[in-house]
């Protein structure tokens, strides 16, 4: 017999879908929904929406503390920006830049950093060792499982140190790991990194040593995104509602929350991996799947900005960017308001960094982050007016910044997006394409959304389908 209670009187169904989890990826499944004529209800347990895309406030100024940039690629992303009419401005980086390895700086601008030729020989040589990789994963034949546990028994770190002379390389690529994943390459399986290369389309944009080279930003941050898209749809949005278990059977999925329950034919969860796994279901998932939730790790992202009264950088030909492998922070950028009457450096403290500073006060995290950038920046770098920071290791409906996958996992990388009965799966973590960014995010929103309706179709339940008939 169940232990959740549900009260049988209640006549039919809260809606047609529920939507567990208000970020992109969920606002988006959402209202693709709703355009079909579904009746829908996005439930999340913050007080907020955007997810992993949020916003603070300095002196009246908003800046992104969790996604923030716009691609070129992100096609689905820029066309619900024009949608939105929300406008794009241009990260800054004139001016010169510096790549620090090893307590060696190297200064660039809009090239790549200078580096030793025998160094950039190895980095380049890296790079097409990957992209080789992903050719070889992509020929289906008799020999790919063996190859899928080759390259999952190494970790991404245990592989480079096999294939790297110099130690200056094994720094680049631990330092640009923590950019794109948030970890160090230790942590993460080989056939993962290789899986996210293909996702990427190269191993270049996944690594790339220019991270902030043709990106542009959204005045006022990014959650305005999700914000909007939910006033659209206000009526169907219930936040500060964090569901703690989820029942199917043949007929429905119940969701429930504290003291409410949300009856649907269907469900779609767009919630990290690691969120899923605080959730009780009944019944119990499938041992894979459940192994899956356990064996997604989070990437762990301290977002800080230093606020100054004004970019005082670019007056002495500085661009703000700023990559070190020797922490506190991995990368720097402008982010200054487009008004430019404001300063802002937007530090990312990620890895083993993050796990190192987010057990120290703030106010030591903020004189290590001065300590750090001083010799960079001069003296002026001193005279800050103040921090503002998201610890997401700390955020308990993000519990950090991105899932990745460790060694012995490949069998369950493509499972990601596989439904379980009536539950179907977006949010970044589960896009095939752009994965952990907010294209993929809106991407796996797309997918989940569709198999949704695919399905609501053939029993006869969408309204915009029974009245054309």
């Amino acid at each position: 017999m169940s232990n959740l209670q549900y009260d049988t009187n209640q006549l039919g169904f809260n809606a047609d879908v529920v939507v567990i989890g208000a970020g992109i990826s969920g606002i988006h499944a959402a209202r693709r929904l709703i355009d079909e004529g579904a009746n829908v209800l996005l439930l999340e347990a913050r007080e907020r929406v955007g997810g992993r895309m949020a916003t603070s406030t300095f002196n009246g100024e908003l800046y992104d503390v969790g996604a923030h940039w716009v691609p070129s690629y992100a096609t689905q992303l820029r066309s619900l920006l024009s949608e939105l009419n929300i406008p794009l401005h241009q990260q800054f980086h004139a001016g010169q830049s510096a790549f620090v390895i090893n307590k060696r700086t190297h200064v660039f601008k809009q090239h790549a950093p200078w580096l030793t030729p025998w160094v950039a020989l190895e980095v380049n040589q890296i790079y097409r060792k990957l992209n080789k990789l992903v050719a070889r994963m992509q020929v289906t034949n008799s020999h790919f499982q063996t190859y899928m546990n080759q390259t999952d028994r190494l970790s991404f770190g245990a592989w480079l140190h096999q294939q790297c002379r110099h130690n200056a390389t094994i720094s680049i690529f631990e330092t640009l790991c923590k950019i794109s994943f948030y970890a160090m390459p230790d942590e993460i399986s080989l056939f993962y990194v290789v899986d996210q290369v293909n996702s990427h389309k190269d191993a270049q944009t996944l690594f790339n040593m220019r991270p902030t080279l043709n990106q542009e930003r959204i005045p006022g941050g990014t959650q305005r995104i999700a914000e909007q898209l939910a006033k659209q749809i206000q009526q169907q949005v219930l936040v500060d509602t964090p569901i703690l278990a989820i029942r199917q059977d043949n007929d429905s999925v119940i969701a429930y929350s504290r003291g409410n329950s949300f009856r649907a034919r269907y469900a779609i969860m767009a919630i990290p991996p690691a969120v899923a796994e605080q959730i009780y279901f009944e019944p119990t998932l499938p041992a894979a799947r459940d192994t899956l939730h356990q064996r997604v790790l989070m990437g762990r992202a301290i977002s800080a900005t230093i606020c100054f009264d004004y970019p005082f950088w670019r007056e002495n030909g500085k661009s703000g960017v700023y990559i070190s492998n020797e922490g506190p922070a991995t990368l720097v950028h402008d982010v200054s308001p487009a008004s430019g009457t404001e300063g802002a450096l937007a530090c990312l403290i990620s890895g083993n960094d993050a796990t190192h500073w987010g057990a120290q006060p703030k106010s030591e995290r903020l004189r290590a982050l001065v300590a750090q950038l001083q010799p960079w920046f001069g003296d002026e770098i001193t005279a800050y007016r103040g921090l503002i920071e998201r610890d997401w290791n700390t955020e308990r409906w993000s519990r950090g910044a991105a899932g990745f996958m460790p060694n012995g996992t490949a069998s369950y990388i493509q499972s990601l997006a596989l439904p379980i009965g009536r539950l179907h799966f977006a949010g970044g973590e589960t896009a095939t394409h752009w994965t952990n960014t907010i294209e993929g995010a809106i991407e796996a929103g797309e997918r989940a959304a569709a198999e949704v309706i695919a399905e609501l179709s053939s029993g006869g339940y969408l309204r915009k389908m029974i009245a054309n008939e």
